[in-house]
């Protein structure tokens, strides 16, 4: 298992690998030039004090789609989810401390940053459970960080999601603490 675990993760480091190095550098402003290349509208400075690496926005034509994309993963961390629910509430327990909505206020305020980007919402579920009733779990806890991100401004157009159910563990303990990091969320900038 271990063997196979490692296998997944260095393909996954080389496909993300070679997708960064044949991105294009994102044009700001001006019209697509290119099939790989992505238009990315220059973003007013935001009056609220935002807790997440702030992109250059003065000179902003020199940032590329991965940078865009590290930025990104730097604040879009994954929020996560009590047993069988899909509430966005707070969450202390197996080790995880966190309030679902902060994380999605700064993953708005991205995105209210950078209005060309979109985003997949990924739902995930512990092993327990149906094929079926976890899928539609999943499905349920994406929507919700959706509609959380629309109340909050953002076009539903720009956010899509998909439910991986108990197919995709973080962790691939079967214990507690595995269960509560498979409970959640993942974010993707897919544009």
């Amino acid at each position: 298992m271990k063997r196979l675990v490692s296998l997944v993760i260095v393909l996954i480091i080389g496909l993300f690998v070679w997708s960064c190095s044949s991105m294009k550098y994102a044009s700001v402003g001006g019209p697509n030039t290119g099939a790989n290349t992505e238009s990315v509208s220059n973003p007013q400075p935001s009056s609220s004090t935002l807790k997440y690496p702030k992109v250059n926005t003065i000179n902003q034509t020199n940032m590329s789609v991965a940078e865009i994309k590290k930025a990104f993963s730097k604040i879009a961390t994954d929020i996560h989810f009590k047993f069988n629910s899909y509430k966005l509430q707070p969450i202390d327990e197996y080790g995880i401390n966190e309030e679902p909505t902060k994380i999605l206020d700064r993953i708005a305020a991205f995105l209210k940053e950078h209005p060309n980007v979109r985003i997949r919402i990924e739902g995930n579920c512990d092993e327990r459970g149906t094929i079926e009733y976890n899928l539609a779990l999943g499905e349920k806890r994406a929507m919700a960080a959706k509609n959380y991100l629309v109340s909050e401004g953002i076009d539903p157009g720009r956010i899509e999601i998909i439910s991986y159910g108990k197919s995709r563990p973080l962790d691939p303990a079967h214990n507690e603490y595995a269960w509560a990091k498979n409970r959640r969320d993942h974010f993707v900038i897919i544009k």
